[in-house]
């Protein structure tokens, strides 16, 4: 079924009035049915797609809408709640923030298309009637790590954001299961990461061989009679950084099959994305977000706790 399009004139007496006001004088609609349609990206102002129904307008602004007979477009489009393996914790205009389950991409690779995270929030976003939905991605957690992940939903909270990860102001703590006795209880852990030019797997390497800096930090919350739960607070955000920087220091994490050894009491590897925050990019207001740990990272700390071992 073809579209209807209807276009709109700003006149004189539209001045400094917003978008959504013209749709509900021009069109005779309801002020929440022209906010759904300014949502679902069914409205241009001058061939651009009006993000907010609150723009304002100019005398002879050309506000073009596209609509679908028959559907009904009440109400702003609510966030994406969740799906097989994520769910949305907080979206606003400009972030996203998403709890992801362990085994599900952050972003798509060479896996099959609809696999990564990335793919299945879009996705979300247009069933719930936007029509040109955009995610950038501002950081990354491993595949088989669980827990917390940002994206950007425009170019500009994209800029913003990027700035403060290389800016490192973000707060990003993790919990993480260390095989053996970790000591001391705290330590500030630096070491130089490049990746292997066949096999790209990271590794610790020389600064002068053009090894990039990773640094994070680390301190001892529970000790097992053959584990120890870390919480681990870091400073940059190489890939696989923890994993590597605990492996360097003989203490990989359980269940890591990459550094370390498969572990019989967990099929991933023991890290989650535990706190997130950062600034807003308007405002600037502090956004903080925590994840529950998974089942079945809690069912590893209650068989560590009972004095089983990580590793045969």
């Amino acid at each position: 079924m073809a579209r209807n399009v209807r276009v709109l004139v700003a006149g004189p007496e539209h001045v400094g009035r917003t978008v959504q006001a013209l749709l509900h004088d021009g069109l005779e609609m309801s002020h929440a049915e022209a906010k759904g349609l300014i949502a679902s990206g069914c409205v241009t102002r001058e061939r651009r797609t009006v993000a907010k129904p609150d723009e304002r307008l100019a005398a002879g602004d050309r506000v073009e809408v596209a609509f679908d007979p028959g559907r009904r477009y009440a109400g702003s489009v609510r966030a994406p709640r969740g799906g097989e393996g994520w769910r949305a914790l907080h979206e606003d205009d400009d972030v996203v923030v998403v709890d992801k389950d362990a085994g599900v991409l952050t972003v798509p690779t060479s896996a099959p298309v609809g696999d990564s995270l990335e793919e299945m929030l879009l996705e979300s976003y247009r069933k719930r009637g936007h029509r040109r939905p955009t995610l950038h991605v501002v950081h990354r957690i491993d595949r088989f790590t669980s827990g917390l992940v940002v994206f950007a939903r425009s170019h500009a909270a994209a800029t913003d954001l990027k700035r403060q990860f290389k800016e490192r102001t973000p707060e990003r703590i993790y919990l993480a299961v260390a095989e053996g006795d970790v000591r001391p209880d705290r330590a500030r852990l630096e070491h130089a990461l490049a990746e292997h030019p066949k096999s790209l797997k990271v590794q610790v390497a020389d600064p002068s061989h053009g090894g990039r800096t990773a640094a994070s930090t680390y301190r001892v919350v529970e000790r097992f009679p053959h584990a120890t739960l870390l919480e681990v607070t870091l400073e940059t955000g190489r890939r696989n950084q923890i994993r590597v920087q605990m492996s360097a220091i003989g203490r990989p994490l359980v269940g890591d099959v990459t550094y370390g050894r498969p572990s019989l009491l967990i099929d991933r590897v023991a890290l989650h994305a535990h706190r997130l925050a950062f600034d807003s990019p308007r405002g600037h207001k502090r956004l903080r977000f925590e994840s529950p740990l998974p089942a079945d990272f809690k069912r590893l700390l209650a068989r560590l706790r009972g004095g089983l071992r990580p590793v045969e």
